[in-house]
Formats: structure tokens, sequence, C-alpha cells
């Protein structure tokens, strides 16, 4: 009995030591959603939000099903993914090629919809580059349409009316040698789309 006590009592010391290292935060660096523009014109193609939405949907119904369907060009941006080295220390981050992919959240408005680009890569496989920055610094990474993914193309986000929206940004950061390595979340930043 004393044994199986012990082995309970290991057991909640073990868990108690992996949900504090899952508490740790991701490391020196951060990311920074910025929004150098936060307000946008809606432009639905001469179509109403509701007609816009339901093109959209439509397109994303058509993908799933295997047809090539053409995706509308998402809408023009302004933002930066800004990551920045919170230590006291210089430090060496490995950005951009295909291990590196960031993901957009957009909620909020009368709606979102996020579709596959449809857009063609080359098969070579590119490797990220060294940053390394100082205490304090950062590196910034412009952002001029509203996609994201795999080259920062692979999937567009829509919104889908005028409205109030939410944005936040996930950043894979990657090692040298092109693995995984710590995802970074932004905080999300309000965006106006206006009629």
């Amino acid at each position: 009995m004393k044994l199986f006590v012990l082995a309970v009592a290991a057991l909640f010391v073990l868990a108690a030591s992996v949900s504090a290292e899952d508490k740790k935060p991701a490391g020196p660096i951060t990311l920074k959603l910025v929004a150098k523009t936060d307000k946008y014109k809606f432009d639905g193609g001469g179509k109403t939000a509701d007609e816009y939405k339901k093109e959209l949907e439509a397109i994303v119904k058509k993908q799933a099903d295997g047809e090539a369907v053409r995706s509308p060009k998402p809408p023009a941006v302004d933002l930066v993914l800004q990551l920045t080295n919170t230590s006291k220390e210089e430090v060496t981050i490995y950005v951009g090629g295909d291990p590196n992919v960031f993901t957009f959240d957009l909620t909020g408005g009368p709606g979102t919809v996020a579709m596959n680009s449809g857009l063609a890569f080359t098969a070579d496989f590119r490797l990220p580059n060294a940053v390394t920055l100082a205490a304090g610094k950062s590196h910034e990474i412009p952002v001029k349409q509203l996609s994201d993914g795999s080259r920062g193309s692979s999937r567009f986000v829509y919104w889908t009316g005028p409205g109030e929206y939410k944005l936040s940004a996930k950043y894979q950061l990657s090692d040298k040698d092109g693995g995984k390595g710590t995802e970074l979340t932004s905080e999300p930043v309000k965006i106006t789309v206006e009629k």
C-alpha cells in the first residue's frame, strides 16, 4: 500500500512539473503584430457584403470538392510581424524560407472566410536565414496582403463586410537546419473595415 501511495505521489509531482514547464515563456523572442493601418475600406467587387460572403463560401466549397477554382485577391493590408529579442544578450533566430510559417486568425465583423490561395509554388526547399538580434532589437516582416501559410501566400483570409475585427498572428520559428522551433503568438490588434 505504501508503494502505491508513493507511486501516486510521484505521478502528481511529475504532472505538476510538466504543467509548470508548459507555462514557461517561449523564450527571449516575442511576436507583435503591428497594424500600420488599422482602417480599411470594404471592397466586395460591386457586391453587397452578403453576396460577397456567399461567393467566397461557394469558392471554399468548390475547392473542398476538388474543383480548381481561382481565389479572389485577398484584402490589401499594411501590417508588420515584429520579432523582438527581450533578453539582455544577443540571440540568433532563423527566419524566412519554407520552415517558417505565419498564420493569421481573423474574427469579428459580419464574418470571415479563409481559403486555399490556389497559387503554384516551386518544389525547391528554401532554407531559413540567420538573423542576429542584439538585446532589445527587433526583426520586422512586412505583410502587404491578408495571406499566410507556406511562403506567406498559400492561404488567403477575407473579411466579409464592414465591421470591427480582431486579428492575431502565429509565427513558427525554425532552427538553423529547417526543423521546427518555437511557435510564437501575438496579441490581437483591432481592424476596422468601413463601408
